[in-house]
């Protein structure tokens, strides 16, 4: 039972400074900051001329982008192999689009230079799968667009 307890304190101290680092960037920098780096990803997901799972961009989302794989690849293999090889942690797609899709998160404390490390790795896995990706190609369309993009804060 001390275990258990001391575990949820944990979370509780854990969420108190994402509160407090939230509260001092300002929820308002926050949510532009989620925004641009998701903006981001879906410029490269672009450039790897891949189609996001939502295909309309109202329905976009700034928190995570779920990318199509090709017919025949299995995107949670492709998480997986990320993980084990890079060291980089995609998320698989669930239920109906299980083994369809991979997912890039774009939350939390996440800057621009760590989306495109993220975006690197997800080039390698997909070169290490046959998937025809131009290596770079995303990083660079993802840089383009942070570069010119306004910086919150």
């Amino acid at each position: 039972m001390i275990a258990v307890a001391w575990v949820g304190f944990q979370l509780l101290v854990g969420l108190g400074v994402d509160v407090s680092d939230a509260v001092e960037e300002g929820l308002d920098a926050v949510f532009a900051r989620h925004r641009r780096t998701a903006e981001g990803v879906r410029r490269a997901v672009a450039a790897w001329e891949l189609p996001l799972c939502a295909e309309d961009p109202e329905q976009y989302s700034d928190t995570v982008s779920a990318i199509v794989v090709p017919e025949g690849c299995d995107g949670s293999a492709l998480v997986d192999h990320a993980a084990a090889r890079y060291g980089v942690a995609f998320g698989a797609g669930l239920g109906d689009v299980a083994g369809r899709i991979f997912r890039i998160g774009h939350l939390g404390s996440l800057t621009e230079v760590m989306v495109l490390a993220g975006l690197g790795c997800a080039e390698m896995a997909m070169a290490d799968f046959g998937i025809p990706v131009e290596p770079g190609s995303g990083v660079a369309a993802a840089q383009v667009y942070y570069r010119a993009a306004e910086p919150a804060g």
